[in-house]
């Protein structure tokens, strides 16, 4: 003869309370996987001290990249800029324009000034404008950022 099994019975008040805490307790799980990760957005990016000139530079400070790797600076808007790679100015029309977003591009080919990225680090320097007034005035800066290539 088999035992008589004991099962536990929930009240329907007792049931709702439980779902709502483990939802409660699924959203809170949520949020602080969300507070604890890391997205890099902590350090802004400024240009002698001006965080409102510069939005992000590409690949960002002390990255790890290939050799080819595309190169570049995000600019706030009103601002343009020149590049120059290890010291060699990128000429205009080697670089990679998007004026509707503010942003200059170079990448590393071969038959360009730079074919690629020298093993180990490698810095870049934007000479930034502001576009109403234009490039080789007292008001241009220069923002300079390292980064590696393996």
């Amino acid at each position: 003869m088999a035992a008589p099994q004991s099962r536990l019975r929930l009240s329907e008040t007792q049931f709702r309370l439980l779902i709502t805490s483990l939802v409660a307790l699924a959203f809170l799980a949520l949020y602080a996987g969300v507070r604890a990760t890391d997205t890099g957005g902590d350090d802004p990016v400024t240009i002698s001290g001006r965080p409102d000139v510069v939005e992000h530079v590409v690949p960002g400070a002390g990255d790890e990249v290939i050799r080819q790797a595309e190169l570049g600076i995000d600019l706030a808007p009103g601002y343009e800029a020149s590049l120059a790679v290890n010291g060699v100015d990128i000429p205009t029309e080697e670089l990679r324009l998007v004026p509707e977003q503010n942003q200059v591009f170079f990448t590393p080919a071969e038959g360009k000034v730079v074919e690629q990225l020298q093993a180990g680090p490698n810095c870049a320097t934007a000479v930034v404008w502001r576009s109403a007034v234009g490039p080789d005035t007292a008001d241009d800066k220069s923002f300079t950022w390292c980064f590696e290539a393996l």
